[in-house]
């Protein structure tokens, strides 16, 4: 949808018009020029700028530099907090998955007050495209083609499908071959460089296509020569806003008044598991440990309210009819799951062992039925016809393992009842029948926390004991590239449109664990192609390959009282920069 005047515009021009006429309808026709009667703030905005980065807003990877970018330039779409793509030089666009025609938005001009074309988004996705340094690469590997097709209408085919591909086009577009002029590259954003005889300054962009901004019309740029500066310039008071993760080896001490605004995060904490181990590779299990997690309390204490928990690997957690999602613990729930799946075998479907001897199977080769092992040795369970003598051999009743079987106390003449809690058997006194190492990281000491109240409740399952193995990060990165684990702790960065390929695709760069099914690669290629969503949810939640935990928030720190009504999203510290109003 084209955007025109923003919020507080309009509220102006219509405060206008009700002064001109005494019952506000009778006006002449025709439109009104809005008014920008915003009370312009003078108290002082500074924001960090690394000059060693480049100008390139595409192929600038740091992360002081990314804010700045925020404020300078645009994409044809801004990402949500609730993860849609929201249009922005973009006016509208279609297609099927694979081929997308995006129009652009009309009357868009860049600062040097060039119009904006489609050679200059073509330039700009095609420089993220074919630079690997650029952080917008990995978006744009399986793009097989990016052209223009007339002056307003790009035109981009995938090599497989993927119906949230907008989701990734918030890639900085930039006026094509402004990057090579030794300045800043020109852009479309609602703040413009300016350099002056103290410096270089943001000064509002007065042609800017989103219409009037807020209070804060100018920004004092505070250089710095080295990428680690930022912080301590905040807390000097010379950088007012910045990015800082929460859970983080070294969280920042920011110090002083401020104020800590959450965005939601498409950074996955999850649960990854070896399929070496048998117990583990049982989808059963993998359910009942995850049943067993209280989500919500993880995330108000160990991840410091910093993270939304979360069932499913995508944000925010799904609302669709007939998905069981708890984010808090069942340990009922998850002890009879537990008991099932132990019961059921070792095999990941829960089938048990397909051996001969146990039931009978059909030969390929004949073509006949071939009846279940009935010699078997071991009759300490059950009694059998003795072939030699015609006599039927009575069970051995003096085992004493009574877990599996009911059996006669002959010097009570009573009837035991069997252990009815499942095999094997469980309780206060029950042996360990599942042993986890759960490796984590112990540089990072939030997640560590984590690791150990999730130990805490696997625990509590009867037969279940489990290790925490704390490492520094290099170790703990060698012993997952090893499988020298368990079930480790993680967490990964997702795209905006939650592709899960890396971690649960059969060679995929995250896969340590060796994860391998067909049914879940097939469910994801449908999701990806516009098919039913839920059943790629119902299949995860059948199969839980891993664990997820919580998606963290990204945290923007900003001195306090500077700004009121401040509302960014999880990539763009400046959105709805126009309904801002200042405390000072």
């Amino acid at each position: 949808m084209k955007k025109k005047w923003k919020k507080r515009a309009l509220a102006a021009l219509l405060a206008a018009l009700c002064v001109l006429s005494a019952a506000c309808g009778a006006e002449e026709e025709g439109e009104q020029e809005p008014v920008d009667d915003v009370q312009v703030s003078d108290a002082y905005f500074g924001l960090a700028w690394y000059q060693n980065g480049t100008l390139n807003p595409v192929l600038d990877n740091t992360d002081i530099n990314r804010v700045l970018c925020e404020a300078l330039y645009e994409g044809l779409f801004e990402v949500t907090n609730s993860f849609t793509a929201e249009n922005v030089l973009c006016e509208s666009y279609e297609g099927d998955g694979t081929t997308f025609t995006f129009t652009l938005l009309e009357g868009v001009t860049f600062w040097s007050g060039e119009p904006l074309t489609a050679d200059d988004v073509v330039a700009s996705l095609q420089a993220a495209q074919t630079n690997e340094s650029s952080p917008y690469y990995n978006r744009l590997t399986e793009v097989s083609s990016i052209q223009a097709v007339g002056d307003r209408t790009v035109r981009i085919v995938l090599t497989s499908p993927n119906v949230n591909f907008p989701r990734l086009l918030d890639i900085p577009i930039y006026r094509e071959g402004s990057a090579d002029s030794g300045s800043f590259a020109d852009g479309t954003g609602p703040y413009r460089p300016v350099e002056g005889d103290n410096g270089w300054t943001l000064e509002a962009n007065e042609n800017w296509h989103g219409g009037f901004l807020g209070s804060i019309r100018h920004i004092t740029l505070v250089s710095l020569t080295r990428a680690d500066a930022a912080l301590s310039s905040f807390q000097t008071g010379d950088v007012s806003l910045m990015r800082a993760a929460r859970i983080d080896p070294d969280p920042p001490n920011v110090g002083g008044s401020v104020d800590t605004v959450q965005t939601a995060g498409a950074s996955l904490h999850y649960l990854g598991f070896n399929y070496d181990n048998s117990l583990l590779a049982n989808a059963g299990v993998r359910r009942a440990l995850s049943a067993a997690l209280d989500r919500t309390s993880l995330c108000e204490t160990q991840l410091q309210t910093f993270a939304d928990p979360a069932v499913l690997p995508v944000n925010p957690q799904p609302s669709e009819s007939g998905l069981s999602i708890n984010l808090s613990a069942d340990p009922n729930g998850a002890a009879q799951l537990l008991r099932e799946a132990l019961q059921a075998g070792g095999s990941e479907d829960g089938s048990g062992d397909e051996s001969a001897s146990d039931e009978g199977y059909y030969d390929e080769e004949t073509g006949e039925y071939v009846e279940p092992d009935t010699t078997e040795e071991d009759t300490s369970d059950e009694g059998y016809y003795d072939e030699e003598t015609g006599e039927y051999i009575e069970p051995d009743t003096s085992d004493e393992d009574t877990a599996d079987q009911g059996y006669y106390d002959e010097e009570t003449g009573e009837y035991i009842e069997p252990d009815s809690s499942g095999t094997p058997a469980v309780g206060a006194d029950a042996e360990t029948v599942l042993s986890i190492r759960l490796l984590v990281n112990s540089d990072n000491a939030f997640k560590a926390a984590a690791a150990d109240q999730i130990a805490a409740s696997w625990n509590a399952l009867d037969g279940v004991q489990v290790t925490v193995v704390k490492q520094p990060y290099e170790t703990f990165l060698s012993m997952l590239q090893s499988g020298d684990f368990d079930v480790y702790y993680g967490e990964t960065q997702l795209t905006a449109d939650f592709d899960l390929r890396p971690l649960l695709s059969e060679n995929g760069s995250l896969n340590y664990g060796g994860y391998a099914s067909e049914t879940m690669s097939a469910a994801i290629a449908a999701q990806r192609s516009g098919d039913s969503i839920v059943d790629f949810y119902q299949t995860f939640l059948s199969e839980m390959p891993i664990v997820p935990v919580a998606f963290e928030c990204g945290q923007i720190i900003i001195r306090k009282g500077l700004i009121d009504n401040y509302q960014p999203a999880p990539y763009n510290a400046f959105a709805a920069l126009e309904t801002w109003t200042s405390l000072n």
